[in-house]
């Protein structure tokens, strides 16, 4: 549907990399083992006894104590009711009848037709007795699984699909892969904003683990109707694009399936790309061992099925420090939980919101009723030099000419010395360390103008700054074959954001 060169192009390659201390991953540990030795005698074993598949057993899992306070799902219907929960066992349960979050995302797993499948069998060396990456990434996605489990069951989507992120991005909303897709979904810019993810200085809704689930899950379900059902060729779609796909299935014929069901799906005919043909199978793979952790020597983290956040709406704009304080949450608990926020305030348009734990929600509220008519976002005071220039004093003190302009209320940019600014820093407690750490070339540091250098080409520098081509000529009323010449300036932001010294 939104068919960008960047995302046709699309290869997700995201590194499971724990931490930075970790000597090597356990992929890159796998990949060197099958280089050196090919399948070792232990993963062959494996494979031997992985090549049938019996259905998970939903008793794995340690029972665990319901949370004190049954908290809202903020993927709830809209009528408030709990999401219905898949057929499980010896009948129908309700999603909140689990006492596991395992247990709930096992009995909507519709694929394991395709576990046993050569290519799947594969994939498992990956995970057998990987137990520091499974622990990881638990942890990283406690938060937030709970809501994407009961979206896709919400939508009757396969369960399957809600491991995705440990797939794209080990569960790290501030993941960004060397193709500049981002998040737990790893969103291309373009595609991101067809599916209405917002993405300026402020915010990056591709960080939100939940809003880009929705996002993530609509897109998915489009594949999914484009692909005449077929789950698989859906998922490769997400991966490297439609229409890779749809010339895959070009070049080989339509009679290519030898039946329906993942287990005689295209995909796996198709000639498509090593990586996207690596992906697919590794995340049935994936989904196989969370069916039957044991069996590859697991041991899950025990996940409650209740909701662990829950939605505050913010009225006006507050200081992410002020707003962690009010929470009385650490500022790194809070900045976790809302990734979405790349400055050190909440944008100051209305409709924002943040991400708490249940029980710091009533704190939140009462410290906000406290300050009703007061600012919650603190400045500093900057004495304007001679020489100084608007644009120059923001890009010192790492903010924007137009957020100068608002807060000081100019109506352009002219400045005189001996005279003060306000410069919106926080109360100092949040530091550029706390901030998500961005590539260079992207679009969220994006220059107001550009000066064109030799060798640029349009579509080379809208792919720089995550941009389309055709919205670069907008901005700039530039025709279909207008040619650049050095040194020439175009703008990169639309012209109402512009501001000049």
């Amino acid at each position: 549907m939104f068919q960008s060169k960047a995302k046709r192009n699309r290869r997700v390659r995201v590194q499971f990399l724990i931490t930075t201390a970790q000597p090597r991953s356990f992929l890159q540990e796998s990949v060197v083992r099958c280089i050196r030795a090919g399948i070792a005698a232990s993963s062959l074993a494996l494979l031997a006894a992985c090549s049938s598949f019996t259905a998970p057993s939903t008793t794995t899992d340690v029972a665990e104590p319901r949370a004190a306070m049954e908290t809202p799902s903020l993927a709830s219907t809209s009528d408030g009711e709990i999401p219905t929960g898949r057929e499980h066992d010896a009948g129908p349960r309700t999603g909140a009848s689990y006492n596991s979050l395992w247990n709930r995302l096992r009995a909507g797993l519709a694929l394991q037709e395709a576990y046993s499948h050569p290519e799947v069998i594969k994939q498992l060396p990956r995970f057998n007795k990987e137990q520091a990456y499974f622990d990881t990434v638990t942890a990283r996605a406690k938060p937030f699984l709970y809501n994407i489990v009961a979206e896709a069951e919400r939508r009757e989507l396969p369960m399957e699909l809600a491991l995705l992120p440990f797939i794209e991005s080990t569960f790290n909303p501030n993941a960004y892969s060397r193709q500049r897709a981002v998040g737990l979904w790893q969103f291309m810019s373009g595609t991101a904003r067809g599916y209405g993810l917002r993405q300026d200085w402020w915010v990056d809704d591709r960080r939100d683990p939940l809003k880009s689930t929705y996002a993530a899950l609509d897109y998915l379900e489009s594949l999914h109707k484009e692909f005449d059902g077929d789950w698989l060729l859906a998922l490769a779609a997400y991966n490297t694009g439609a229409g890779n796909v749809r010339r895959a299935q070009r070049r080989h014929g339509d009679a290519i399936g030898t039946g329906s069901g993942p287990a005689n799906s295209q995909f796996w005919q198709l000639r498509l790309s090593g990586e996207t043909r690596a992906h697919v199978p590794r995340l049935l793979a994936l989904a196989r061992v969370i069916a039957e952790p044991a069996a590859f020597e697991i041991t899950l983290e025990p996940i409650a099925n209740t909701a662990q956040l829950t939605q505050v709406d913010l009225e006006r704009q507050i200081d992410l420090s002020r707003a962690a304080g009010f929470a009385q949450i650490s500022l790194p608990e809070l900045k976790n939980m809302n990734p979405r926020y790349l400055q050190w305030a909440t944008p100051p348009d209305t409709g924002q919101w943040l991400y708490l734990p249940a029980k710091s929600a009533k704190s939140f509220h009462e410290a906000m009723a406290q300050r009703t008519g007061e600012s919650l976002v603190t400045y500093e005071r900057y004495a304007i030099r001679s020489g100084d220039t608007l644009s120059g004093i923001a890009r010192r003190l790492d903010t924007r000419v137009d957020v100068l302009q608002r807060v000081n209320g100019l109506e352009d940019s002219r400045i005189v010395a001996g005279r003060s600014l306000l410069i919106p820093r926080g109360d100092g407690a949040l530091s550029l360390e706390d901030l998500p750490l961005l590539p260079e070339a992207t679009m969220l540091a994006a220059p107001e103008i550009y000066t064109v250098k030799r060798g640029d080409n349009l579509w080379k520098i809208a792919r720089r700054f995550q941009l389309r081509s055709a919205e670069l000529r907008r901005l700039n009323a530039l025709g279909e074959e207008a040619l650049l010449k050095p040194g020439q300036k175009l703008r990169l932001l639309p012209a109402e954001t512009l501001a000049t010294d």
